[in-house]
């Protein structure tokens, strides 16, 4: 896509600007090794949303048993609101759909004062369930525990071709995919 992004698995390759990004966006980022280990485990999937050669945001989780658990999402701060985050969000749940049977839930931690974030999440069907009090460590700040349910066969994917139509042609540059 010459003037959109391009989401692609992130490899070992990505380490150096995945890492500069998650010291960037969070008061508690993971360490290289971290990052390096996640890449490498099974049941995971990393994506990153690269304009050209610059990686502009993040997204990844991990399989638990019937549940897909979202840990890390993040955006350069030039490019919040813009799009990217729920392009990395419609791909994952994408992903998700095809290479995990049986899913019944989708969960996500937020900070209860990231208003834009809960925003995307609800615009994805992502509901509020709980709340985990001082969840954030640095600033003991409270996160609410969103979680996107009753997955059946067919449900999600139908979910996401009706949020794909509405996402902005800005962000997949001339012609979405």
């Amino acid at each position: 896509m010459s003037h959109g992004l391009e989401v692609r698995a992130l490899t070992l390759d990505d380490i150096k600007d995945l890492h500069a990004l998650d010291q960037d966006s969070f008061a508690e980022p993971w360490s290289r090794s971290l990052w390096k280990l996640e890449l490498s485990r099974l049941h995971r999937i990393y994506l990153g949303a690269f304009k050209g050669i610059q990686l502009v945001g993040f997204i990844g989780g991990l399989l638990a048993h019937t549940d897909f658990h979202i840990t890390t999402v993040a955006t350069k701060k030039p490019h919040r609101c813009s799009g990217v985050g729920s392009l990395l969000l419609l791909q994952m749940l994408k992903e998700v759909d095809d290479l995990f049977e049986g899913i019944e839930t989708i969960t996500l931690e937020v900070r209860a004062s990231n208003k834009p974030a809960q925003g995307l999440y609800r615009k994805f069907g992502f509901a509020p369930v709980g709340l985990r009090r001082g969840y954030y460590q640095a600033d003991n700040e409270d996160a609410i525990i969103m979680t996107l349910e009753n997955l059946q066969q067919g449900t999600l994917a139908d979910r996401l071709s009706e949020i794909e139509l509405k996402l902005p042609t800005a962000v997949y540059g001339d012609a979405k995919e």
